[in-house]
């Protein structure tokens, strides 16, 4: 797309029509870059510096959008180092086509969306037409690229960033990685022993907000493992997430943190992870990671899966096996991985009055000697210990830090390696996608791809509680 919008650059503007896929949350709309509908030959005059939409396009999108569920958006350039703020001439557009294409795309928003370069910067603005107002669009996230994001005529920064705390970052990957740090949001599912080490990492590089969902409250047999984690918060079955707020605080009080008691994909966790710039999933559930996987192919949230497991036999650990597994809208998905135990997942959604029902029927099962698998099988506790879901963690939100700088980009697909092997043992995996899944046919497609979902929240689950 920037190939296509900077097409006239640097003194002229281009434009193009695109689907977006959008969901409508409590705080405003999230929308996603499904497709691009490029100008044909003569639908864009080029007589002009500006964009001028000829009347064929706008008519070939509005008969398009007929038949497809997306928003529709104009995007364009403006010229080099030229501030991203919308012209007379664009608000006159905008005006135009936010009511023409109502009558085509009822109930959809219409987007309006600029991009510029700044300083060598890439920088974006919009806004959305949606239940006749007008919404300005608050922040921007390109997958593996930065981009600042622009809105009410200035670029949306944080605070100035303390230079002496961050010292030894900003020589290594430079003042701007720092800055990127301090305004983007990171989300991590899980907060146990991987997850609680990621968070300190982060908040110790200085990301300006975290988003931490996690369930459970802290036990005695956490404590070994979790970062932040005291007897006190054992003995009084203090949250995961609150203790990971508390934890936050004391290393930067600056840090926002979103601390949720749920589960993906409940529709209030999913629509706040979905605000992050990264999320790195850090549990050993199934669901949360089969949705997490979803969630990075329909709604385009680059992701970074961790997991860790210990491997003994007479007595001596032979492996100490951790692994990484990143999810870009374009990787296999986790079903296309085959990442799942079916059935460990199908024990995990079940509701407390059916997992006893199933066990007791398992228990009398073997009284008749009979196998008791189709009832019920007992899943065995994954052995793991604190040193190694740290260094699991810390290598996450590093390639998170990564990403999100712009400065490296984790240089595997599907990492593993034994720590206690020669060499790491380390091996890449590239897996293959099927081309009927869901991750190939719903690639951005948002809530508009709700019926290719790979998993939804069982109604008996707790309802999800914000701190």
């Amino acid at each position: 797309m920037k190939d296509l919008l900077f097409r006239r650059y640097p003194e002229h503007e281009w434009g193009t029509f695109a689907r977006l896929g959008w969901r409508e949350t409590e705080d405003g709309l999230i929308l996603t870059f499904a497709a691009l509908d490029s100008p044909l030959p003569g639908e864009l005059n080029e007589r002009f510096g500006h964009v001028v939409i000829n009347e064929p396009y706008s008519l070939r999108m509005a008969l398009e959008a007929e038949r497809h569920p997306f928003a529709v958006a104009v995007i364009h350039s403006h010229p080099q180092d030229c501030r991203p703020d919308p012209s007379h001439i664009d608000d006159d557009m905008d005006r135009y086509y936010s009511g023409y294409l109502s009558g085509f795309a009822p109930g959809r928003p219409y987007a309006s969306l600029i991009l510029s370069e700044l300083k060598g910067e890439l920088v974006l603005s919009g806004r959305v037409w949606w239940r006749s107002r007008w919404l300005t669009v608050g922040k921007f996230c390109v997958e593996r690229t930065p981009v600042l994001s622009w809105a009410h005529g200035k670029a949306v920064q944080k605070a100035l960033i303390d230079e002496s705390r961050y010292a030894r970052l900003t020589t290594a990957f430079g003042r701007q990685a720092a800055q990127r740090l301090s305004r983007s949001t990171v989300a991590v599912i899980g907060a146990g022993g991987t997850g609680s080490a990621a968070i300190e990492v982060l908040a110790r590089a200085g990301v300006g907000r975290l988003v931490v969902v996690d369930p459970d409250v802290v036990e005695s047999s956490n404590l070994e493992r979790l970062h932040g984690g005291w007897p006190s918060h054992a003995e009084e079955r203090i949250s995961k997430v609150e203790t990971a707020r508390e934890h936050v605080r004391r290393i930067n009080p600056d840090i926002e943190v979103v601390a949720i008691l749920g589960r993906l994909p409940q529709k209030t966790v999913v629509d706040a992870v979905l605000g992050a710039d990264v999320a790195l999933g850090c549990t050993d559930q199934q669901h949360s990671r089969l949705a997490l996987g979803e969630l990075a192919f329909r709604y385009l949230l680059p992701s970074i899966d961790c997991g860790v497991v210990l491997e003994g036999c007479d007595g001596k650990v032979t492996g100490q096996i951790l692994q990484l597994v990143r999810f870009l809208s374009t990787d296999p998905c986790v079903l296309c991985r085959r990442m799942t135990n079916p059935r460990r997942l199908s024990q995990e959604l079940m509701s407390g009055e059916e997992r006893t029902t199933r066990q007791a029927a398992a228990a009398e099962a073997l009284k008749r000697g009979e196998p008791p698998d189709p009832y019920w099988a007992e899943e065995t506790q994954l052995n793991t210990v604190g040193y190694l879901t740290t260094v699991s963690g810390a290598m996450a939100a590093g390639y998170a830090i990564g990403w999100i700088t712009g400065r490296f980009d984790p240089p595997f697909a599907r990492l593993q390696a034994n720590l206690v092997g020669k060499f790491l043992d380390t091996t890449d995996s590239e897996d293959t996608a099927s081309p009927e899944c869901a991750c190939q046919r719903a690639r951005a497609w948002a809530d508009q791809g709700a019926a290719q979902a790979q998993i939804t929240a069982p109604s008996h689950w707790p309802f999800p509680k914000r701190l």
